[in-house]
């Protein structure tokens, strides 16, 4: 009789669903839009287990020689014009998500799940429609093989890598990206331009995952320091901007930033009152934010400015001082409690992330951001107070999959650590 090699950890399931029920009663960033939000259905905690379990096997399959990547999401049977249900819900399992995946992958469909009369999860449909809709739902989600992503509310809470469970800190990757796309006065401020650079980031990374070609951009501050580092002539160079419309810079008046409140007061206010051009200009940047990482699948890197300005792609790195392969940088990861560990530059991998390493290394104040062919994720910085040389990996769990849900959460993690800053 077969049997799985892989249990979950009660201690860690004990301790998500503790997590799930206190955001229940937190302060949510969906306070923006509506002062009494819905919220999602907790599950009990053995189908939380029997949700994550599905999508962990589901990983490894593949349909017809092709992986197979699924998104789960508990949510009650419900008719709508994005919706689709079942006659007959089909019982969860891997060999029914396997089938299915392939089918919504593109776009991006979340298999919908709720139990039945007697207790038992089934599939009873699926929902379609835009990353930027607020979701409230608990979403279990298959990042690649092993790789599981499970949010709530539209927060990152826990993921399991292999055969490890973690919980995630998107703090880590946001602390070391922010002072290096806010300049002068405002360097590391939580101001709506710092807000929409970061969250361009991580939708850019988000589009290089999804082409699968794997890719290199770099960040580069205003200025040409940066030719430095890149071999001439470089076959792709023009510069572009890439969006269809010119965004308004929103700034706060000064002192507003200085309690989470105030921060949130100036948002709202903000889109309240021009919520239709908001909302356009969100997806002309997300739109944007595709163009230019489909550029990264040529080969070589792309080189643009926190504000997306493309100079050119296609580009190969070249050393001003080649660094040594037993030079040591430090690693972080977004997750919590995963201590700083040193790395030898030559134990960081393939030539993508050499390069990528060594620019972040020779231009101290950029970001190079590498994403794997198999989806794997990796910022490079220097530390704005050491000037240790960061790499940040496995940062695909930091990313923005739950479109402005996870924004908005980003929006209040930005402004929990400038009120910190300010005490």
């Amino acid at each position: 009789m077969d049997s799985a090699a892989f249990i979950l950890n009660q201690h860690f399931i004990d301790d998500l669903w503790n997590r799930i029920n206190a955001l229940d009663s937190a302060f949510t960033p969906f306070e923006v839009f509506d002062t009494s939000p819905p919220r999602g259905v907790v599950p009990s905690k053995e189908h939380l287990a029997s949700l994550i379990d599905a999508v962990f096997w589901t990983s490894y399959e593949k349909e017809e020689g092709t992986a197979v990547s699924v998104s789960l999401i508990f949510r009650k049977p419900e008719q709508g014009a994005d919706t689709f249900c079942f006659d007959k819900p089909i019982p969860l399992s891997p060999k029914s998500l396997v089938k299915l995946g392939p089918a919504l992958e593109n776009p991006r469909a979340h298999i919908s799940v709720w139990p039945d009369e007697q207790g038992f999860l089934k599939v009873w449909g699926f929902r379609t429609g835009s990353d930027e809709f607020i979701t409230y739902d608990l979403w279990v989600q298959g990042l690649g093989p092993g790789c599981v992503l499970i949010t709530f509310g539209g927060k990152s809470l826990a993921a399991l890598i292999e055969s490890k469970a973690v919980f995630v800190d998107t703090g880590i990757l946001m602390k070391a990206i922010l002072p290096k796309i806010t300049h002068g006065e405002a360097r590391g401020r939580a101001d709506l331009e710092s807000v929409i650079r970061y969250n361009s980031l991580l939708f850019i990374a988000q589009a290089m995952r999804s082409h699968g070609h794997g890719g290199t951009v770099l960040i580069v501050p205003e200025g040409s320091d940066w030719q430095q580092s890149i071999r001439h002539p470089v076959p792709y160079t023009g510069g572009a901007s890439f969006l269809d419309t010119s965004l308004e810079n929103l700034q706060a008046p000064s002192g507003q930033l200085k309690s989470q409140k105030g921060f949130f007061d100036f948002i709202k206010k903000a889109f309240a009152k021009r919520h239709d051009k908001s909302a356009l200009q969100r997806e002309k940047i997300k739109q944007q934010c595709s163009r230019i990482a489909r550029l990264t699948a040529v080969d070589g890197a792309l080189v643009m400015t926190p504000d997306r300005y493309t100079y050119c792609f296609g580009a190969k790195i070249e050393a001003i001082e080649p660094t040594p392969s037993a030079f040591e940088l430090q690693a972080l990861k977004p997750i919590e409690g995963y201590p700083k560990t040193s790395l030898n530059f030559s134990d960081l991998g393939g030539t993508r992330h050499l390069s990528a390493a060594q620019f972040a290394h020779d231009q101290p104040e950029a970001i190079a951001l590498v994403a794997s062919q198999d989806g794997d994720v990796t910022f490079f910085t220097q530390e704005a107070e050491t000037g240790d040389l960061m790499a940040i990996q496995q940062a695909e769990l930091a990313l923005l999959h739950e479109g402005l849900s996870g924004a908005l959460w980003n929006i209040s993690l930005m402004s929990r650590m400038e009120e910190l800053k300010n005490e």
